[in-house]
């Protein structure tokens, strides 16, 4: 696998975004802050941002639909 660099100031890729939104970072700013750094330039955040939006979605299509009463 290879691993794509997200956030060059911070040397976060994409494996450490998904594993901090896996662990409940919903913005870029909790991404870094869970990785104990801060956003310096910002030009990861739209990335990081796309990243969250994705695996939220795939998290989404895999729950089961439930009739309503």
């Amino acid at each position: 696998m290879v691993l794509m660099i997200i956030c060059v100031c911070n040397r976060i890729n994409c494996r450490s975004v998904r594993e901090a939104v896996d662990s409940g970072a919903r913005s870029p700013k909790a991404v870094q802050a869970h990785h104990g750094c801060k956003i310096n330039c910002g030009k990861c955040s739209t990335t990081i941002g796309e990243m969250i939006a994705e695996r939220m979605d795939r998290a989404v299509s895999h729950l089961p639909v439930l009739a309503a009463e």
